[in-house]
């Protein structure tokens, strides 16, 4: 689930994988015959800038360069395992593959960050519950197999897009029976979508939820949370790299986005672009979320703001 100046994608803060294997390590041609790396990689100033690059042209984000630490940790540790010695070595390996392969997908997950919870941001699930979905459902009423779609943008591993589906089954089903729900959710992390479609998260994860949800909503097992099926059959996760305009064309006809905690990892010419692509996702009267730290100011002028108690939405008009 797009270079002028740095640019970055979707990412969200880091969570615990508790279901997720450990990685297969997918090592190169010949890595095995490499001197083993120290215990400490060092990365280059220019070999991060390289890196910073390659990042940015592939995904839209961009790494400041007080975050030189973070990549060079988090990728150093893959290069450990695959017996890589040094980080130019990676980066000639990662060229290689001009994007594809399974190593792309360990690369991908080690520089986005995956952190959230259910029910993180209740403002905007009570603004969407109580105000955006009537509205919505007053302009279906009387179509055919009317459905509601909501797209989760940077999904990481389900917890929002559960969360909604959770909300619908709750509060907006028994208003509204004839109204299906859809919701799809992408993320860049093909290791955080594997957590998201398994559905089985730790206390940390479910720690702001409603206890009247968590009985009913999930199995608890050994200190597991099982999402039940009914919460899971509304809900679809895809890969998708938001900075990828071909692919963003095919996310089309949504009447909800959220896109929370994303824009901040872009610079302005990737937030341009990103939004733009959102706002021609959505239906007309349709709605953005985005992260309490972010704006559209200076980034787009086309959708109306609308404003909730201690939460903002966007509209398109």
């Amino acid at each position: 689930m797009p270079p002028i100046t740095p640019k970055p994608v979707i990412m969200s803060p880091i969570t615990p994988k508790p279901v997720i294997a450990p990685p297969k390590i997918i090592a190169p041609a010949g890595a095995a015959m490499l001197p083993k790396p120290a215990t400490t990689i060092k990365m280059s100033d220019p070999t991060f800038k390289t890196i910073r690059e390659f990042i940015y042209q592939l995904t839209g984000i961009y790494f400041q360069d007080n975050k030189k630490y973070l990549l060079e940790g988090r990728l150093g540790k893959r290069l450990q395992l695959l017996n890589i010695p040094d980080f130019e070595r990676y980066l000639q390996l990662l060229k290689s593959l001009n994007g594809r392969g399974e190593e792309m997908r360990f690369f991908y997950d080690a520089i986005t960050i995956n952190e959230t919870f259910f029910f993180r941001n209740e403002p905007q699930f009570e603004a969407f519950e109580k105000t955006l979905v009537p509205q919505i459902a007053a302009m279906k009423k009387g179509q055919p197999r009317a459905k509601l779609r909501v797209w989760s943008s940077a999904s990481s591993s389900g917890e929002e897009a559960y969360t909604i589906s959770m909300l619908f089954l709750e509060k907006i089903k028994p208003l509204y029976p004839w109204l299906e729900l859809e919701v799809v959710g992408t993320d860049i992390s093909a290791g955080v979508l594997e957590t998201a479609r398994q559905g089985v998260y730790r206390e940390y994860s479910v720690r702001n939820m409603p206890r009247h949800y968590l009985d009913k909503y999930f199995t608890i097992d050994d200190q597991r949370f099982y999402l039940k099926d009914q919460v899971k059959s509304q809900v679809r996760f895809d890969h998708m790299n938001l900075f990828d305009r071909s692919r963003m064309r095919t996310m089309s006809n949504f009447d909800i986005v959220f896109c929370c905690n994303v824009l901040i990892y872009f610079d302005q010419a990737s937030k341009i672009q990103v939004v733009s692509d959102l706002y021609d996702s959505l239906n007309p009267g349709g709605f953005l979320f985005i992260g309490y730290a972010e704006s559209l100011h200076g980034i787009s002028t086309a959708f109306k703001l609308i404003n909730f108690p201690k939460t903002v939405a966007y509209k398109k008009e």
